[in-house]
């Protein structure tokens, strides 16, 4: 019956779940069961959760690469190295909340978060919840949130590794990490550096001449450190303080559609960050009780200098931004019975920030406090349905928002087989940013909250056995948002943002997991597939414009990727496939003059502008780990985009080639 069942529905996905204090250990595998993904807390939620072998994969990279190419999640990127935002569910950057250790990292001033500045060497444990399972989380997440986290091995004793990396245009990485402790006590510090020249070469199709040119003033530079300290005081309490700190700098190249000098205009932008979360969770049989504490300092610089003749170099935009945000949660949750629980949290930000032009002489300073407060029920009935409620509330600069909510239901129709019908309904709000309300010029205080509505229906199915391993889930959503805001230019000469748009996202996500073991071969696949329509139902008569029901710009109705693994006796490699259909770059999906897709090998000219051709992206990973007494030892070769595609992903900047990059790795423990 077991395997009829996985014939029909093509092995359809899960997210693993364990609890408890002790939970914390990594574990590398996990053998599915019916009790983990049948859990009454997470009744019609979509969650999903990155694999371990990715992160591996991606050590070096950043997280915009980890979610590009397995997840999906839609990353638009300017270039390599420079600013990644996400499109959850073709949804826009600032829908997609991210939680670093429970704190929301979001800028306060732009609402989203660059996902080029994340490096995977920080991320223990990374999962996504999709649509209205964010709620549980916080609110705003329209199309989902991002979940980053560290964990702690409390049978650790003294570990560590080195990572040293080389690659392809002057690009160069470190990373060390040293773990020490014992049953009452933690240490885990890792320090990172990850700097490029970024001067690849590409035909720059976007000017007449189309001549072959480098991707100058685009080198960029990283470098943190990220501290963990937990502390065992019994087996019911542990406390532990995290830290990050990161420094940025990156050269921003001029949009390759400009014809002057390449000298003429030198962009520049500092990114940095300084967090901290401290944390105590105190366990009991029935209850748990988790408080923490957190402060998130962001600062953004950028600077544009015009180069004038006589004069030399000018500033036209010296832009400093300081933002700071003090978290404090406390959550509580109690078991009645074995099929109820209730879970209740209260939140409270505080933001402070302040952002000045010295040349345009503008800016402004805010402060802004926000409280909610959370309330989930969770029921088991008859052992076969699972029922939550989760409610929360909003308090945004002591103005109450209206309720938000999600109900979901899922249903275990074979107590015996591990197969899972579940589906909700939820109830968000997005509030504005603070650039949308106070930007100089042109915020808008009067700007409403985006409001959303999204329905999910899932079927998850695993199946597990000594010698393979399968997990595969397929979800169908649909999401009507109000109220969407949009920046657009006005008759006093510049950028306003409006609420004007109505925008309606539907679509299908589909994810499948196999992991085989052939004596002593270790095979692993997965991948994930995501068909988005997301529409523009804005008032065509008000506006006037030929957008209406027409796909919002940037994201591709189809997407896709594909991860597969083989291991034999420390020898390894990895093979990455991503694939995107078409983008228009008008919101009214307008094509007209011929494109380049002749010049770029695409098999037919379509004669299409404000279109980008469908593009797919291979890399491929060889590498061997030899083991000796304590130590491991290794060498990796990572080949990106190995079949040199040439492609974008927005208008104006130019993606890398095939490129390469060499890394030497060694690690222990005592």
């Amino acid at each position: 019956m077991k395997y009829k069942i996985t014939l029909i529905l093509l092995f359809i996905s899960v997210k693993l779940f364990s609890q408890a204090v002790i939970d914390t250990i990594a574990i590398e595998e996990v053998t599915i069961s019916a009790k983990r993904i049948f859990k009454k807390e997470y009744a019609g939620q979509k969650i999903s959760k990155v694999d371990s072998v990715v992160l591996l994969d991606k050590f070096n990279q950043n997280l915009s690469d980890v979610l590009s190419e397995n997840t999906s999640v839609y990353i638009k990127e300017h270039g390599r190295g420079a600013l990644a935002t996400a499109s959850f569910r073709g949804t826009a950057a600032t829908h997609t909340q991210v939680l670093w250790n429970g704190m929301n990292i979001n800028s306060p001033m732009l609402g989203m978060v660059d996902f080029s500045l994340i490096p995977v060497y920080i991320i223990d444990d990374l999962s996504l919840n999709h649509g209205g399972s964010s709620i549980k989380e916080q609110s705003g997440g329209l199309g989902g949130s991002v979940n980053i986290n560290n964990k702690v091995d409390w049978n650790n004793r003294f570990s560590g590794r080195y990572y040293q990396g080389v690659g392809s245009y002057s690009s160069f990485d470190e990373f060390g990490q040293v773990n020490i402790g014992n049953k009452k006590i933690q240490s885990k510090t890792r320090v990172y550096s990850n700097k490029s020249k970024n001067d690849y070469s590409f035909i720059n199709k976007s000017i007449t001449e189309r001549p072959k040119v480098k991707n100058e003033n685009a080198d960029y530079s990283k470098y943190g450190f990220a501290q963990e300290i937990y502390f065992r005081t019994n087996e019911y309490n542990y406390i532990s303080l995290k830290t990050w700190g990161q420094l940025a700098q990156r050269s921003l190249p001029t949009v390759q559609s400009y014809e002057g000098s390449d000298h003429a205009n030198l962009n520049s932008q500092d990114d940095n960050t300084f967090k901290a979360v401290a944390e105590w969770k105190h366990y009991r049989s029935e209850s748990k009780l988790h408080i923490s504490s957190g402060y998130d300092y962001q600062s953004l610089d950028y600077i544009l200098e015009n180069e004038v003749n006589g004069i030399g170099k000018v500033p036209a935009i010296y832009s400093e931004s300081i933002m700071q945000s003090i978290h404090g949660n406390a959550k509580y949750g109690y078991d009645f019975t074995e099929n109820f629980q209730f879970n209740l949290s209260l939140n409270y930000k505080h933001y402070n920030v302040n952002t000045k032009d010295s040349v345009l002489k503008t800016g402004y300073d805010v402060i802004r406090d926000d409280f909610s407060v959370f309330g989930g029920f969770y029921l088991n009935v008859f052992k076969k349905f699972n029922i939550s409620l989760m409610l929360r509330d909003d308090i945004i600069d002591f103005n109450l928002s209206p309720l938000i909510f999600n109900l979901g239901v899922s249903y275990k129709p074979f107590l015996n087989t591990d197969l899972v019908i579940k589906g909700s309904f939820a109830r968000n709000y997005h509030h504005p940013t603070l650039n949308d309300l106070y930007w100089q010029p042109g915020g808008n205080p009067e700007l409403k909250a985006e409001e959303g509505y999204t329905e999910d229906m899932t079927i998850t199915y695993a199946l597990s056995n000594s010698r393979i391993q399968v997990s595969s889930e397929l979800t169908g959503f649909y999401s009507d948002i109000n109220n969407w805001i949009i920046w657009l230019p006005s008759f006093k000469g510049y950028w306003e943002p409006f609420n004007i748009k109505r925008v309606k996202s539907y679509g299908l996500e589909y994810n499948l997991k196999v992991t085989s073991y052939i004596q002593k071969l270790n095979i692993q696949l997965q991948g994930n597939y995501g068909l988005t329509k997301s529409l523009n139902y804005g008032d065509p008569l008000t506006w006037g414009d030929e957008s209406y029901k027409k796909q919002l710009p940037f994201i591709p109705v189809h997407s896709g990727n594909f991860l597969t693994q083989l291991k034999y006796q420390g020898y390894y490699i990895r093979y990455q496939f991503n694939a995107y259909s078409e983008r228009f770059t008008m919101t009214s999906n307008k094509v007209g003059l011929e494109d380049d897709s002749g010049d770029l090998g695409v098999s037919q000219n379509t004669g299409k502008l404000g279109w980008y051709y469908p593009y797919y992206m291979s890399n491929l990973t060889i590498g061997k780990e030899y083991d000796v007494k304590k130590y491991t030892l290794g060498v990796e070769l990572k080949i990106n985009n190995l079949f040199d595609e040439e492609y974008r992903s927005v208008l104006n900047r130019y993606m890398p080639g095939r490129y390469f990059t060499l890394l030497l790795k060694i690690s222990f423990k005592k």
